[in-house]
């Protein structure tokens, strides 16, 4: 990697190298499928501390027949996002609202219901543009962009309200993200941020790093990054979602923001050092953790085949442990996952073939639910663990590292 995608700075060096991996949402229709793979190496930058992955998989390949609905995802933060668009000062119902990546209007309808009704979404995937429409919410299709930001300010002008929410982290080209954002939002309007916190996978640690997220932010170099765009951060909350995430709210201002040399660096260089250190140790740790398990006859089956799922067990590479996995979304049910080719079956398989260990690779907050829904596994002696932070049911591998 040449240079950072945020600063612009030489000064990016390879932190880890995973080898090379298939896209995790790739699924399998046969075990001997073959598959594309391409190298996965996250880097760092010593000037602004941006997380990054080098050479990333190219957009267009990576999000061709891309389907991921908003609408199949566990959101119960958005009334909490939404509650706090509505107290901002100075606004109504009658703001202007642009979201970018707005995919199926999930979000977008949300604030439709409560009355807003100045709404636009930009969105690049067909099908989530389709379903957008087909709610009512108008879309610009596309990338969001220059080009994008142009045919939105052509139609409905400069918005009160910007949001990105759980996307900066898939944009390739941070400086024209941030001229786009500029551009449309009014001289002073309000920004708002969903994003993951990389300072959780820096503290736990956690390598469940993925493909489509080539920026890994932590609030400090986010606030580096808005402030060279003149947007002042004016209130911030974590929010558990998947990981832990940041929710930021910004105000674009008048006078020119500074930028300084961050007074952070120094102590995120050393996390960075640590982090990299820990990944040999961790790898090493989880595969002993799991060879032991199977010495003992124990079956092993993992609940969930998302993304972070798929990256854990090729990276660490515990495939070799695990029976097979098990997943609710009948769409990825006899499947086999990327990489590990690990077959998908229902979760009602953990009870017909004896499995004694379920790992959990379902979001934090969904984790009662399944337990509730499987409460005869505890009953005949399963035992639940966590492999996804910042769950409190992680496996005691992670204990050697607090």
């Amino acid at each position: 990697m040449k240079k950072c995608r945020l600063c612009n700075s030489i000064k990016v060096r390879k932190l880890i190298d995973f080898g090379k991996h298939p896209i995790a949402h790739d699924y399998l229709k046969s075990k001997n499928q073959k598959e594309y793979v391409h190298s996965f190496i996250l880097s760092f930058c010593n000037e602004c501390g941006l997380f990054q992955i080098s050479d990333p998989i190219p957009a267009d390949l990576l999000y061709a027949d891309y389907l991921c609905l908003s609408s199949w995802k566990h959101q119960p933060h958005i009334p909490d996002i939404i509650e706090t668009i509505e107290s901002l000062p100075g606004l109504d119902k009658t703001a202007s609202i642009c979201e970018v990546g707005s995919n199926d209007g999930r979000f977008l309808f949300e604030l439709k219901k409560k009355g807003y009704a100045k709404l636009a979404g930009i969105e690049p995937a067909k099908d989530a543009f389709k379903s957008s429409m087909s709610k009512g919410i108008e879309t610009i299709s596309g990338y969001f962009n220059l080009n994008s930001a142009k045919k939105y300010l052509k139609k409905y002008g400069k918005c009160d309200i910007f949001i990105s929410r759980q996307m900066l982290e898939h944009v390739g080209e941070l400086n024209e993200f941030s001229n786009a954002m500029s551009l449309i939002l009014k001289p002073d309007g309000y920004v708002v941020i969903e994003i993951p916190d990389f300072t959780s996978f820096l503290d736990s640690p956690d390598y469940t790093l993925w493909e489509e997220h080539i920026n890994y932010f932590t609030f400090d170099v986010l606030l580096d990054y808005l402030s060279r765009s003149n947007i002042e951060v004016i209130a911030k909350k974590s929010i558990l979602f998947s990981s832990l995430s940041l929710l930021v709210i910004g105000k674009m201002k008048n006078t020119k923001i500074p930028i300084k040399i961050p007074e952070y660096i120094s102590t995120l260089r050393e996390k960075a050092t640590i982090y990299k250190e820990q990944w040999k140790i961790f790898k090493k740790s989880i595969n002993e953790y799991l060879k032991e398990k199977k010495k003992q006859k124990r079956k092993i089956a993992i609940y969930g085949a998302g993304a972070r799922l798929c990256s854990l067990v090729n990276f660490c590479k515990i495939g070799k442990y695990i029976d097979f996995i098990v997943d609710d979304q009948v769409e990825k049910q006899n499947l086999y996952m990327p990489g590990s080719r690990l077959p998908i079956l229902p979760s009602n398989m953990l009870e017909k073939e004896g499995i004694d260990i379920c790992l959990l690779a379902v979001n934090t907050e969904c984790e009662e639910q399944v337990i509730a829904k499987h409460s005869f596994f505890l009953k005949r002696g399963g035992e639940f663990y966590s492999i996804l932070p910042p769950s409190n049911r992680l496996l005691p591998v992670w204990d050697s590292f607090k």
